[in-house]
């Protein structure tokens, strides 16, 4: 059963869920959700657990229960703030998200040193980028975010905030994702470079739900467990 429990993040107060592992506790990973919120990988957190992780997602500010306006520019904060919890019982945080998440993931691991690397799932190279790939993204987005602005698109712009990075990524894309085309994570990884392991889910739409889910949460577990590995 996990955890409910609220995390400081400046003056607001994000509404947060951890699933404790079942083993010997390891690392930590923080999820982050997309520009539409929800929970669609609980399933993954769940296995994380089981494999002997800490792991955590949230909702940013200004969705769910977390108090606050949403605002794009501070993703990156909320998930450091979320990442100072897991701090407390291991020295190992990874950074994982998907969709916008996935793309604040990427940067999360660039800029902060409280993550260790990232775990992204259909990120978007930048808002520049999906506003123009995705006709129906600026409504959705300025309805959660207001008028975008040039901060949003700073904080926001994974191919240059995270070119370069040393630390380990994964980069997960469905061939079929109508919402972020697969091509922002294949160009996302190659900017990275040898840090990066991308990998394409035949058939997978923007969520992954019609594929195999088991394989897929398998394939993210075992990855993570290598790394994890690699770095003792």
């Amino acid at each position: 059963m996990p955890l409910s429990f609220y995390v400081k993040s400046s003056d607001e107060y994000l509404e947060a869920t951890l699933w404790l592992p079942t083993s010997k506790g390891g690392a930590g990973v923080v999820f982050c959700h997309g520009w539409g919120g929800g929970a669609q990988y609980d399933d993954l957190l769940e296995a994380l657990a089981h494999n002997g992780y800490f792991a955590m997602r949230f909702q940013q500010r200004g969705y769910g229960h977390s108090t606050g306006r949403s605002d794009l520019s501070l993703w990156v904060e909320d998930m450091a703030a979320c990442a100072s919890v897991l701090a407390a019982t291991t020295n190992k945080i990874w950074a994982a998200g998907q969709s916008t998440g996935g793309s604040m993931s990427l940067i999360a691991a660039a800029t902060r040193t409280c993550f260790g690397g990232a775990v992204s799932l259909a990120p978007f190279c930048s808002l520049e980028r999906i506003l123009r790939d995705n006709v129906d993204a600026r409504p959705i987005l300025e309805a959660r975010f207001g008028p975008l602005q040039e901060k949003h698109h700073q904080a926001a712009d994974a191919l240059k905030l995270t070119r370069g990075m040393t630390k380990p990524a994964l980069v997960i894309h469905g061939t079929d994702d109508k919402t972020v085309p697969m091509r922002h994570g294949k160009e996302l990884a190659k900017a990275i470079g040898a840090a990066a392991e991308f990998v394409s889910i035949d058939g997978g739409e923007h969520h992954l739900r019609n594929v195999d889910r088991r394989g897929l949460i398998a394939r993210i577990v075992a990855w993570l467990l290598a790394q994890d590995r690699i770095s003792r």
